[in-house]
Parts: C-alpha cells; sequence; structure tokens
C-alpha cells in the first residue's frame, strides 16, 4: 500500500487497529471471502492517546480488477470520532459499511486508522485516501 494509496505510517503510533468479521481476525495476507464480508466489520482500538479521536477508512485500491485497477480506490467505509481504545461502533458513520464484490481476482481491503487533530466531525469528500486525509489535516495513517 506504500506508496500506491498512503505515503507512510507514523513512527509514533500508540494506538493498534483490531478488525474481524464474524471473530475471524483481519491480518497481512489472511484470505476472507465476500460472503464472511458482507456484514460491517467490528474494528476497535487498541490503546491510543488519552481522549484522541481516530477516524478509520477502508479503501479497496483495485478495482475493478487488481491487474488494471482504471477505477482507482473504491470506497468501502468511513468512520469518524472513534474514542481512543474505543470501538467504531461509538464514532460516526460518514459511510456505512460497503462489503466486497469485487468483479474479478482478489482485491484487497485496506484498514487505514487516522488520529484526528481536533472533535469536528469529518466529512467525505472526493475519495482518494492520501487527499482525503491531507483535507482534514489526519497526517499519516497510525
Amino acid at each position: 500500500i506504500i506508496p500506491g494509496v498512503i505515503d507512510r505510517v507514523s513512527a509514533a503510533s500508540c494506538a493498534e487497529l483490531e478488525v474481524s468479521f464474524g471473530g475471524k481476525r483481519v491480518e497481512n495476507g489472511v484470505l476472507i471471502s465476500p460472503a464472511d464480508a458482507a456484514a460491517t466489520p467490528t474494528a476497535r482500538i487498541k490503546g491510543g492517546s488519552e481522549g484522541a479521536l481516530y477516524t478509520l477508512v477502508c479503501p479497496d485500491p483495485d478495482a475493478p480488477d487488481p491487474a488494471h485497477p482504471v477505477r482507482g480506490e473504491w470506497l468501502h467505509w468511513i468512520v469518524t470520532n472513534i474514542p481512543a481504545a474505543g470501538d467504531a461502533s461509538e464514532g460516526n458513520e460518514i459511510t456505512s459499511w460497503r462489503g466486497p464484490a469485487p468483479p474479478i481476482g482478489t482485491h484487497r481491503y485496506i484498514f487505514l486508522l487516522y488520529q484526528q487533530p481536533n472533535q469536528e466531525p469529518l466529512q467525505r469528500a472526493h475519495f482518494k485516501v492520501r487527499k482525503w486525509a491531507a483535507e482534514h489535516n489526519l497526517g499519516d495513517p497510525v
């Protein structure tokens, strides 16, 4: 995903994101079928700066075909204002979970967590993760 989707990951991170579908934990390289990922995942922040708020973004950079991703990033989920050590269900869902339905090939669904600089609600913009994060002063994912 570096440098295709993001430039880097923050070296100063004190937060970790845990995502699972029906108890099956998402980890690098783990294959999860579209049927298993149809329902909204569970996403929990472990740690994080006390009193901080976080934004979770999930793009698929492989649309429509990993060999020819001419559509670029396809947005699957945005949740803002998630409290440190909290669950995505405690935040504001800006874009509801859109389960995977890749027309061809195996796609990457990337869960990115950003520490917000303030508590104002963040809105959805024309979607490119790098541009969207910059527009909202999110810095690098943590």
